[in-house]
């Protein structure tokens, strides 16, 4: 039987696991921060510490805090919210902790092969993430969708099944305020959203973060929209989905539409918010998904002509 009130602990104090820990804490929800010494320091002074970018109001979360995770250390749900590129280095200590359940919420796009071989099967979910925005000094300055939103995190099963730990940790994630759902095709839809992030942010870094200035250049955004429809090819001639169902309109729409859309998001508030600032202060992460993408272009042998030449770009 399923703990009723499950002891959570997140995994990294950046964007993404401060909101996730500060609403948990705000919805009376048992988590804890494991967070580096630098960072540390900073939480156990002031909190937890995040800025609506939009209105500019602050909250203040006094969260529990660990410096490390100890092999006996069993938390009900372990969330892993740190860049695609720094999982490795915590597969180790995550394999000799004794929790039951490890779930890993970051941009993935070559998909969980290498945390099933360091944890196993078992204890391996996924999912996404809630907020976004940068660490800016000591605040968090970050936006995330409301509790309700249709557009909320999906979180899932490696196989697709609806299980009760599954449903359990979903419903304590709506508990703390966070706008989660169960996905029963978690792979893909990472995979999927991986695929676009991916194909844009050679651009992203070329134009150094700054979307406005891509948003009006006609050329090189009409190459990045490419590149991105391209990539979409690729991860389904590697045997995914295109999920969630709306992202297949990119295959069908004509090519203005998606300009239009992302010059419009590109330009906004929100453009700047949710994904210039992450690409501002991720640029380790875009390079690392660009590589990724790299290696599914040259298996696949498909032509992807705006995609391979997106990927050529020097970071």
């Amino acid at each position: 039987m399923e703990n009723d009130k499950p002891r959570i602990l997140v995994i990294g104090a950046g964007v993404n696991g401060s909101v996730c820990a500060a609403r948990l804490h705000a919805g009376g929800v048992d988590v804890t921060v494991l967070a580096r010494p630098q960072r540390l320091a900073v939480l156990e002074r002031d909190g937890i510490v995040i800025e609506n970018p939009f209105n500019l109001r602050r909250t203040v979360a006094k969260v529990p805090l660990i410096s490390e995770l100890a092999p006996a250390d069993r938390y009900d749900y372990i969330l892993v919210v740190v860049r695609r590129n720094q999982v490795s280095a915590l597969l180790p200590t995550l394999a000799a902790n004794c929790s039951p359940n490890v779930v890993f919420m970051y941009n993935s796009l070559l998909g969980p092969a290498e945390i099933i071989q360091a944890m196993g099967r078992e204890r391996v979910m996924l999912g996404f993430v809630f907020a976004g925005g940068k660490r800016d000094g000591e605040i968090i300055r970050a936006f995330s969708a409301p509790k309700h939103s249709p557009m909320g995190a999906p979180f899932g099963e490696l196989d697709g099944s609806v299980t009760p730990r599954l449903k359990q940790l979903v419903t304590t994630l709506r508990r703390g305020g966070l706008p989660a759902r169960i996905s029963t095709n978690i792979v893909d839809w990472l995979a999927t959203h991986a695929a676009g992030v991916a194909a844009m942010a050679p651009m992203a870094l070329r134009y150094h973060a700054d979307l406005r200035a891509l948003a009006r250049s006609r050329d090189d955004l009409r190459l990045m929209i490419a590149a991105m429809h391209e990539a979409l090819s690729v991860i389904k001639a590697q045997g995914h989905k295109i999920v969630p169902a709306s992202q297949k309109l990119l295959l069908i729409l004509p090519a203005f539409v998606p300009e239009l859309l992302s010059r419009w998001l590109f330009s906004s508030k929100l453009g700047e918010f949710g994904a210039s600032w992450h690409v501002q202060q991720a640029p380790d992460e875009m390079q690392a998904l660009a590589g990724d993408l790299r290696q599914m272009v040259l298996a696949s042998s498909l032509p992807v002509p705006a995609l391979r030449k997106v990927l050529e770009l020097p970071s």
